[in-house]
């Protein structure tokens, strides 16, 4: 079922100044295709794809601030004089969304905002109150790196705690000044934009990184774009569905495509890591099950399970493999012992 709306819905949490700046490599994919692939930064942004179709633009995902946005806007007119009509929220998290104002009214005709119906409401819902407890958390932590750098005696050090302030007293300013942007468009299982020879479908193939993801498949020129459901690091547990993501990942895969566009990391070729992520969650959620059935505590739970992992996945996942597993370990140990879904 679609549900339309009016026009995309704004609300203002503040007031501040945004910058802009140069903040993606654009790497054609195919003819028409191109990912918009984020430099990393203190502040991460994510990917986006930007689609030239018959009679305008589609991109897909707006990253963590309205500035970004628009510097990828800058960039996508040196690609083409075509307005930007259609914007993609693959879902609700923060550097995904919050640069939906910056495409509003920037273009004559307007630009429509797409998401499922779970990630419109999950942004009313989650994401409007994590925007305004970001308002109230940062200052802290800037005040921490500040005491930080007064500390630090190494230049080298010196300049990335610089790099690190400035980028997030920025960020602060934007989130005092933007508007939360809602979808305008909103779908349940599929919609599909057919532009001559091309056509575009927006796709609901289950809940996994939260309960909204929806990807971008391009049939005609075997590209998916995935949002987060899939990406080139380690991937983020803490809204998300594990049992449901093995499943929303093979139906990911069993759709014919050789490029993925994810949400962030490089672009990639093949399906290899759709397989990868699939093993891991198994993996994660057997281990994670076995340690509640011991009666491990949490803390047991996130260092054996770990040990149990890294052998096969630190390799695969680099270094975000420590940084990222205590959080996941804790996820699956709730899922498994019915704490949460």
């Amino acid at each position: 079922m679609r549900r339309l709306g009016v026009g995309a819905l704004t609300i203002l949490l503040g007031a501040g100044v945004a910058s802009s700046e140069d903040l993606f490599e654009m790497k054609k994919v195919t003819e028409g295709v191109w990912a918009a692939i984020a430099r990393p930064l203190p502040v991460i942004n994510c990917n986006a794809a930007v689609i030239v179709l018959e009679d305008g633009v589609m991109v897909v995902d707006t990253h963590s601030k309205p500035s970004a946005a628009r510097a990828l806007m800058a960039q996508i007119r040196t690609i083409t004089d075509k307005p930007v009509k259609w914007v993609v929220n693959t879902h609700f998290h923060w550097d995904h969304y919050q640069g939906n104002q910056a495409y509003v009214g920037a273009w004559p005709a307007g630009t429509e905002i797409i998401a499922s119906h779970a990630t419109r409401e999950a942004i009313e819902s989650r994401g409007i109150p994590r925007v305004k407890h970001e308002i109230v958390t940062v200052p802290p932590q800037l005040e921490r790196l500040r005491a930080e750098r007064a500390r630090a005696t190494a230049e080298a050090e010196r300049q990335r705690l610089d790099d690190e302030i400035g980028a997030r007293s920025a960020y602060l300013a934007e989130l005092r000044s933007m508007q939360v942007t809602l979808p305008s468009l909103t779908f349940e299982k599929s919609l599909v934009l057919y532009r001559g020879a091309r056509s575009v479908h927006v796709l609901w193939l289950g809940k996994g990184h939260t309960d909204g993801d929806v990807v971008v498949y391009l049939p005609q020129d075997k590209v998916i774009v995935t949002g987060d459901l899939l990406h080139g690091w380690m991937p983020y547990m803490a809204d998300g569905y594990p049992y449901d993501w093995i499943r929303t990942l093979e139906a990911a895969s069993a759709l014919d495509f050789d490029t993925v566009i994810a949400g962030h990391g490089d672009v990639m070729r093949g399906k290899e890591r759709f397989a990868l992520w699939a093993r891991y969650f198994r993996d994660l959620l057997r281990e994670a099950g076995e340690a509640y059935a011991r009666g491990d505590t949490l803390a047991e739970a996130r260092q054996k399970v770990a040990a149990a992992l890294r052998p096969t996945y630190g390799p695969a996942f680099g270094s975000r493999f420590d940084e990222s597993i205590d959080g996941n370990v804790n996820k699956a140990f709730r899922v498994v012992g019915g704490v949460m879904e």
